[in-house]
């Protein structure tokens, strides 16, 4: 079973599990777009990519879009299968260009706009955070408390005291998305969910997973 690999070898104390999840709501969109042309010499291709990838250009920064790139011109060559056979069908040159917004509402927009402008590929349209880091790091900090935590209910119910942290394994968050085998639903894997009110379907989610040991002592009398 895949939770054998949460388990820390030889125990001397105790071992928890301690995770979290943070949602928040992107603030920037990545957006891929290509401009792809098939003829049927390079020649002819190059020629034409290039003057679309001007036009895509041109409505860039009439858009006022500053963070922008743009890759060097692709070649490939063509084939199908007509009736059978493999045939060469042209040369396709393809230039990609690779923008982001921090304006969300401006998306529709500017995909339109990059459609219109010639480019035929919208590659992938992604909606990010610029405060991952951040967010990555209160995650890890609440999985920490959330198996502190942990252990200092089971501690309290078997009545010892929690000692020193022995040992801490980060674990892979993905494990936060929980597995389920047949028709049985199993209980969550989120330990510390500190955004249970946030509602948004397209929230984007940072997670984090520990297992930490502990040491145990025995409560001290009066």
């Amino acid at each position: 079973m895949w939770e054998n690999n949460l388990t820390i070898n030889n125990p001397f104390g105790i071992s928890v599990f301690g995770s979290a999840l943070i949602k928040t709501p992107p603030d920037l969109v990545s957006i891929q777009a290509s401009a792809a042309c098939t003829e049927q010499k390079p020649s002819a291709a190059f020629s034409k990519v290039r003057k679309v990838a001007h036009e895509v250009k041109d409505f860039l920064r009439r858009s006022n879009i500053e963070e922008f790139g743009m890759s060097q011109m692709r070649l490939a060559a063509e084939f199908a299968f007509i009736d059978g056979q493999r045939k060469f069908t042209g040369y396709t040159a393809r230039i990609t260009f690779q923008m982001i917004l921090r304006s969300l509402d401006r998306t529709e927009g500017i995909v339109s706009g990059l459609v219109d402008s010639g480019a035929n590929e919208i590659r992938s349209i992604e909606f990010e955070t610029s405060d991952l880091k951040q967010i990555r790091a209160r995650a890890r900090r609440l999985a920490i408390a959330a198996a502190q935590e942990k252990a200092q209910i089971y501690a309290d119910a078997a009545g010892v005291s929690v000692g020193d942290v022995l040992h801490i394994q980060d674990v892979n968050p993905q494990v936060l998305q929980g597995r389920g085998e047949g028709h049985v639903q199993r209980e969550p894997m989120i330990d510390n969910d500190s955004d249970k009110q946030t509602l948004d379907p397209g929230a984007i989610q940072v997670g984090a997973a520990v297992v930490v040991a502990f040491s145990l002592s025995s409560k001290k009398t009066a």
